[in-house]
């Protein structure tokens, strides 16, 4: 699981994975319960920074399930998605 710097934290609710700090919300991911991605989106501020590797490892983690991307598949979704399947996008805290 990637780390997180302090004070960001993962809000669950039913199908809603959000990764908020104090004051904005970093990131949201849709999804369901057969691990299929409907919408991912990361704040303009924080992209290229991880954020969206973490919700993805941390839906994988509640689900269990290999994840899935509904398309349609924006440019950097299509990005993001081959760097998930390569493997390229996972690291571990150390």
């Amino acid at each position: 699981m990637r780390c997180l710097p302090e004070g960001w934290q993962f809000n669950t609710t039913p199908g809603i994975l959000t990764l908020t700090d104090a004051n904005t919300t970093i990131g949201y991911c849709r999804y369901d319960g057969s691990g299929e991605i409907e919408y991912l989106f990361v704040n303009p501020s924080f992209r290229r920074q991880g954020v969206a590797t973490a919700l993805l490892e941390r839906v994988l983690q509640e689900t269990g399930i290999p994840l899935k991307f509904q398309p349609p598949l924006s440019p950097l979704g299509q990005a993001l998605v081959l760097a998930w399947e390569k493997g390229q996008a996972r690291n571990t805290c150390t």
